[in-house]
């Protein structure tokens, strides 16, 4: 048994070792390993269409939502919450000014409403919607370089006005002679003679502001249409005609007298004309960088967007100007010189 065994044990390793030998094992595991790779399938990587082209019955890819613009940092949102409230509060102070010394309840009830809309704006901003304070920011970034250009061109005419007066130029006759051929002689304040008299304060209303101030505003915006020389020259014909008139009424009244009657209310009104003039000014680069194909398109909807949002808040501050040069101005100047005022 022990022999057959053996001769068993040996005819088994001698079949194997044959097989080995004529390839039989080799052979079998080769062509199962083939036939695992033939059953994977297989891309052509240098034909494309073996990857994107769709069978007929997948479906069309669908476009991606754009996705909704990211809110502003906490920061820029406490900066405009700030600014927003500060305007208001000073809406509302006019209004209870107005309805204190003057009688002119639909003036205060006109600051009021005003008021309510900054405050408004800070509520919405701060809590419903802080995309309006996005908005407003991306459009103060973008115009920020060209808004500071204005407020230099400005500068520089009130420097020309100042240097004209010393160099023997008053303009005073001419500004005035430009208002009473704008509004009669008869319909300036204070009389026929040309000087502005004690009732100035109480005739000039701010809706007379408001509707005299409103086309430099809107012409300083759109003189961009004349590649921005319009813009340029009211700037600078506004700072020297201010530059000229003050130097002229300073060495005449003081000049602490003429702070008093231009700050109040030019701390409201030069901003919101130097922001007219910078989006004025932003449009004419925008229209070079499109000449010089450096911008895709002139126009898109987010700039159309921030920018409009950034002309109407600078309009309210021009509101708000006229209200307190109409009626708060003259009070802060009486108050802090009553002699050189009465």
């Amino acid at each position: 048994m022990n022999g057959s065994e053996d001769d068993r044990n040996g005819r088994t390793e001698t079949d194997a070792e044959n097989r080995d030998g004529y390839g039989v094992n080799r052979d079998w595991e080769r062509d199962r390993e083939q036939s695992r790779v033939d059953d994977r399938p297989t891309v052509d990587i240098g034909d494309d269409r073996s990857v994107s082209s769709p069978t007929p019955d997948a479906d069309p890819p669908r476009e991606r939502a754009p996705e909704p613009p990211e809110p502003p940092d906490p920061e820029t949102i406490r900066n405009w919450t700030a600014l927003t409230v500060a305007l208001a509060v000073v809406s509302l102070a006019s209004a209870a000014a107005i309805f204190v010394a003057y009688d002119a309840p639909t003036a205060a009830a006109g600051a009021v409403v005003l008021g309510a809309g900054f405050g408004a704006i800070a509520l919405v901003g701060r809590t419903a919607s802080p995309a309006v304070f996005g908005h407003l920011d991306d459009a103060w970034a973008e115009h920020r370089l060209y808004v500071w250009f204005s407020t230099g061109l400005f500068a520089l005419g009130a420097l020309l006005g100042a240097l004209l007066y010393f160099a023997g130029v008053n303009l005073i006759d001419f500004f005035l002679e430009m208002i009473m051929e704008e509004f009669g002689e008869d319909e300036l304040p204070g009389g026929t003679d040309g000087e502005l008299g004690e009732e100035a304060g109480f005739e000039l209303t701010a809706s007379f502001f408001i509707v005299n101030n409103t086309p430099p505003f809107l012409a300083a915006i759109f003189g961009a249409l004349t590649l921005g020389l319009l813009t340029f020259v009211i700037m600078v014909f506004n700072g020297v005609i201010v530059g000229n008139i003050a130097v002229f009424a300073g060495l005449e009244s003081g000049f602490g007298v003429i702070l008093a009657l231009l700050v109040p209310h030019g701390i409201f009104e030069l901003p919101a004309l130097f922001i007219a003039a910078g989006v004025g000014f932003r449009f004419v680069h925008r229209v070079g960088q499109r000449i010089a194909g450096t911008r895709d398109a002139l126009f898109t909807k987010g700039y159309l967007l921030r920018t409009a949002a950034l002309v109407v808040f600078a309009w309210l501050i021009l509101v708000l100007a006229a209200f307190v040069e109409a009626y708060v101005t003259f009070l802060i100047a009486d108050a802090l010189f009553p002699n050189a005022t009465g």
